[in-house]
């Protein structure tokens, strides 16, 4: 009979970078609620994760990209709006949260962070956009891809700005279908039709 063979067991992977992305992010965000953003370094986010410069650096290449990973969450919601088959039951929830966090986040929907988030989002939305023309048989924009993008991210975070601060009674459902009605709206209005 031969012997059993032992096999060895699959190594386990290292979860330490993903602690210390998520670390970082979240020291980031609970910095901007307590500070702002405009004095924070990279060395302040990085104490508050407990982990050092060089790891912030070496994940992120800075504070700017700590800020990008920051913003994508809530910007894939809305730029699921582009090309998704969006239906406001599915937005609200995110339309809710910003609700209920409306006076501790308000930060973000304000300069300087809120060309930031802008930035991010049109990033989230340009590739999408070229996808749906793609799709639709529509030629490349003669604004360029970048400004329609923007212009689109401007109006979504516009709208939920002005929500937040004047109209919050206005429930977020009913705020989700406006922004899928004025998203549609745009792109047909920014983006030609028909071949060539």
């Amino acid at each position: 009979m031969a012997p059993m063979q032992r096999h060895a067991a699959a190594p386990k992977p290292d979860r330490r970078p993903e602690r210390s992305r998520k670390a970082l992010v979240g020291a980031l965000i609970e910095l901007i609620l307590e500070r702002g953003y405009e004095t924070l370094t990279a060395e302040d986010v990085a104490e508050r994760a407990d982990v050092g410069r060089s790891t912030l650096y070496a994940h992120f290449g800075g504070l700017g990209g700590v800020l990008r990973e920051a913003l994508t969450g809530p910007s894939s919601g809305l730029a699921e709006l582009v090309d998704g088959e969006a239906a406001p039951a599915r937005l609200a929830p995110l339309l809710d949260h910003f609700k209920q966090q409306r006076r501790r986040n308000a930060a973000f929907f304000k300069a300087p962070l809120r060309a930031q988030w802008v930035r991010r989002l049109a990033d989230l939305i340009e590739p999408r956009l070229k996808a749906l023309a793609r799709r639709q048989g529509r030629p490349p924009s003669p604004l360029g891809w970048s400004f329609v993008a923007t212009q689109v991210a401007e109006s979504q975070l516009s709208l939920v700005a002005n929500w937040l601060t004047t109209w919050a009674a206005i429930p977020p459902e009913t705020v989700a279908a406006a922004l899928i009605a004025t998203t549609r709206t745009m792109i047909d209005g920014l983006l030609p039709t028909g071949a060539g």
